[in-house]
């Protein structure tokens, strides 16, 4: 599925180009857009894992080294693509990567400070302040169908991570910091999607995040926190996160904006507990329990529904009753 859905990102990207320097509407594809936005999920559910096992710095300075690893990079493939950076870049860019790099830095701290289903469990409220935001800010018709499917995953999102209330080490340092960085978060979409109008994947992503690592950078080099996070494996995995996260995850779903609603892709992120659930099982002995698959359970039934339907012509019965 990730494969398909990058293949299919760089494919549509370059005809997107042709489209608007023809003055042409973008032809949507609003499945392999939603594929695009689950292959970027499946990324970010393990990265709540990985930056718990680099354990030896705080959470500012593995945001830090996260966000410049991540921006040198994509800046690399933006520049050997032909891409210059620019004024007018920055400055689209400028709300989007000042809201990722709060949510960077607040959500790693979270996970320093709780566990991963307690910070993973605020965030998957993001749907419903989207909701909020997607009609006086795009358009977006917010329908019935959208608000049922968004309570029953946020149900189900709920249930995984709660599902393990016998042994979480509840912190309410760490769900304050969690808390922000949902806000953040909700702000990173509205931002990203606002500066995909003007701006294309890539130039997007290089821009966002060379924001976002110019922001963080003072407060992490003026905090007096240790910069050297240890040995190579800890590089080996901050550069996995940089990459894997912040470049392969966050170009899908700057090109998925062309293709698939706000609301619905903010739904869409709602797997990211069950992902986060089952790989801190995997790596970090964190027991699943019978609870927690049957929220898996109801949240990935629901996210099958908003793909199916994301699949229909925007003109068929099912659709034209939304």
């Amino acid at each position: 599925m990730a494969g398909v859905a990058l293949t299919e990102a760089c494919q549509d990207a370059e005809v997107a180009v042709e489209e608007r320097s023809a003055g042409a509407p973008v032809r949507r594809r609003p499945l392999a857009g939603s594929l695009g936005v689950l292959a970027a999920v499946a990324v970010w559910g393990a990265v709540a894992v990985v930056a718990k096992l680099v354990d030896d710095i705080d959470g500012l300075v593995l945001g830090f080294h996260r966000l410049w690893i991540g921006a040198l990079a994509t800046l690399a493939v933006f520049t050997v693509r032909g891409g210059r950076l620019s004024g007018r870049l920055l400055r689209l860019c400028l709300p989007g990567g000042l809201a990722f790099g709060l949510d960077i830095v607040l959500f790693f701290s979270a996970l320093k400070h709780t566990t991963v289903a307690n910070a993973t469990v605020i965030g998957a409220l993001q749907p419903a302040l989207v909701l909020l935001l997607v009609g006086p800010l795009f358009g977006e018709r917010v329908t019935r169908r959208a608000v049922v499917w968004t309570v029953v995953a946020i149900a189900g999102a709920v249930i995984v991570v709660f599902g393990s209330a016998a042994t979480p080490v509840w912190s309410p340092g760490g769900d304050l910091l969690a808390t922000g960085a949902l806000f953040a978060w909700t702000w990173y979409f509205v931002a990203s999607k606002q500066a995909r109008r003007d701006l294309e994947p890539l130039e997007f992503l290089t821009g966002m995040t060379l924001v976002a690592a110019v922001a963080v950078a003072p407060l992490a080099l003026l905090s007096g926190q240790r910069l050297d996070p240890g040995g190579a494996v800890d590089w080996a995995e901050i550069t996995a996160l940089a990459i894997g996260s912040g470049g392969f995850g966050h170009l899908l779903i700057s090109w998925a904006h062309d293709h698939v609603e706000l609301s619905a892709m903010s739904l869409l992120t709602l797997a990211v507990p069950v992902v986060a659930a089952v790989s801190a099982a995997l790596f970090l002995d964190e027991r699943i329990l019978p609870l927690q698959v049957l929220g898996m359970a109801v949240v990935l039934g629901a996210l099958a529904t908003v793909v199916r339907h994301a699949a229909e012509p925007a003109d068929s019965p099912a659709n034209a009753s939304r």
